[in-house]
Formats: structure tokens, sequence, C-alpha cells
């Protein structure tokens, strides 16, 4: 689950954020996957719009995208994450065009909009590029082609690739709980409203109808179990689940947390953090995100 860390100390945290982008958000399933369960390779880059496993269909994978400067290590909000910073109207992004491949806020504007974010919040996170969020999720995708699921598939009649087809991708990654592996703040702009009607139907269908499954790859069982979470409503429709992924013995938990507003959705990934403090120091982040986005 992302959890934020705000204040002194981001500069340095800079370098470290962009070695680990390619592979941030992975979770222990989806690990298991890019890795080949300890192989020699170096695992790929992830995506954020579908490659794991969870009930959270399509956002882009920024990792898993999203940091939560509200959940600080601690499980205590940090000073920054308190402020509700609101953009005003000349701030907010403006609006792209809306062709094939882009949504109606287009990736460069998404981007301009967490950057700003993230100085105001002074939250140390590094914004990742469009082109690249698109490269890595349909990396991910295909490295879960081969993968197993029982008794369920959440990801059954889904598209990952979808994403990178139709809408605009932006998101940024936030040192967290968990060493190496980076909160997220993951968006989505979409040309239409159409496909965010069905996210959230899809989203919380996987949720309702395969909440524990077993997902198998390179001979290696990862258990996976997500269980619900009660948040306000944001926006016009928001979501929160924990899930924890389990595999010989050890246990990785994440908070995911996502709201949809028009042809937007912001989705925000905390790993290790306590799923209650998540919901309420992360509630006010999705209702920024929306803010600056907003169309």
């Amino acid at each position: 689950m992302a959890t934020f860390t705000t204040g002194t100390g981001s500069a340095q945290r800079s370098t470290g954020n962009r070695q680990r982008a390619g592979v941030a958000g992975l979770g222990l399933a989806l690990a298991l996957v890019l890795t080949g369960c300890g192989g020699e390779g170096e695992p790929a880059a992830q995506d954020k719009a579908g490659s794991k496993p969870s009930p959270s269909a399509s956002e882009p994978d920024t990792t898993s995208a999203k940091p939560s400067p509200s959940a600080s290590k601690s499980a205590k909000p940090s000073p920054s994450a308190s402020k509700s910073a609101k953009s005003s109207p000349s701030s907010a992004a403006s609006r792209g065009s809306g062709a094939a491949g882009g949504g109606v806020v287009s990736g460069t504007e998404l981007a301009a909009a967490l950057t700003e974010m993230n100085i105001d919040l002074d939250m140390g996170g590094t914004v990742l590029e469009e082109a690249q969020l698109k490269q890595n999720t349909a990396q991910s995708v295909e490295a879960m082609k081969g993968v197993e699921y029982s008794p369920c598939n959440p990801t059954e009649g889904t598209d990952p690739t979808r994403a990178v087809r139709e809408a605009s991708m932006g998101a940024m990654v936030i040192d967290g709980n968990l060493p190496g592996t980076p909160d997220t703040i993951s968006v989505l702009s979409w040309p239409d409203e159409g496909p965010v009607t069905e996210e959230i139907e899809v989203s919380k269908r996987q949720l309702a109808s395969c909440p524990e499954y077993n997902l198998t790859a390179n001979g290696r069982t990862v258990s996976v179990a997500g269980e619900a979470l009660d948040m306000p409503t944001v926006g016009d429709a928001s979501q929160a689940y924990v899930t924890r992924q389990s595999i010989d013995g050890v246990t990785q938990t994440s908070v995911v947390l996502t709201a949809w507003s028009g042809t937007n959705s912001v989705q925000i990934t905390l790993y290790e953090a306590d799923p209650q403090e998540s919901v309420r120091y992360v509630t006010p982040i999705l209702e920024d995100v929306l803010d600056r986005i907003g169309n």
C-alpha cells in the first residue's frame, strides 16, 4: 500500500525513486512472474493498468500508483498531508484534445498536475513519463499471460491493455514503508465517460466475486486475499480495499484506494500501511488529485 513521506530529504530520495520506478508497486504476485521467483533476469518494468492481479482494474502501474502523503510511516498524518490543498482554477490542468490514445486531459497535463501537487504538499515524489508508464504496462501485461488462477480469476473479462491504447496516464512514486517498493499515485483520463463507468462496475464486481484466489507462475503459488474497506464517497464513486499476498510464509499487505469522476480516475496504493489510517488520510489526497485534473 502506498504510504507517503514528506518534508526534508526529498532531494536525496529523488534519485532512488527514479532507479526504482520500473519496479515500483510490485507485489509478491507480480514479482513472482517478473523475476521468475528468484531467477537471474532483471524484473521487467511493471504497469499500473492491470499488471497485478487486484480488483482495481485499469490504473497505470507505476508502478501500481499509488503514495499517500496522508498515511505516514508511523501511521500518523504528516504536516503536509493534513492540507487538503485544493488547486485554484488557474492551476487546474487544462483540457487535452481527446485524440485517439489520449484522454480529455493529456498525459503531459496529468504529469504537470502531479508535479504541482508534489511541490505543494512537499511529498518528495518522482513523477513518471507517460511513455514509460505505457511501456511498463504493456510489459507487465505480457508477463502475466502465463499466470494460472484458482479457484477464480479476478482479471476475467477485463482488457488490461485498453488504457494503453485509449487513455492518458500519469503517475508519481513516493518512498513508503516497504523498502524498495515506493507508494504510488496513478491517474487515468479517458476520451469519454463510458470506460470509467465500466471500470467502476468491473472493479466492484471483481472484489465481490473473487476476493480470495491463488496465483501460480514459474512453479510457485501466491495466495491473495482482498477485503473491502469503508471509505467516504469521493468523486462520482470510490472504493478502498486491503490485499494480503502470501508465499512461503511471507505476507505483503497493500491498501488500494480508487476514486472516479467524469472521465478520470485516481488510484493510490500504499504498502505495509494501516488500512483505516490510510483511508482517513488518503481520502483528502484523492479529492485533491481529482480537483487538479477535473474536467
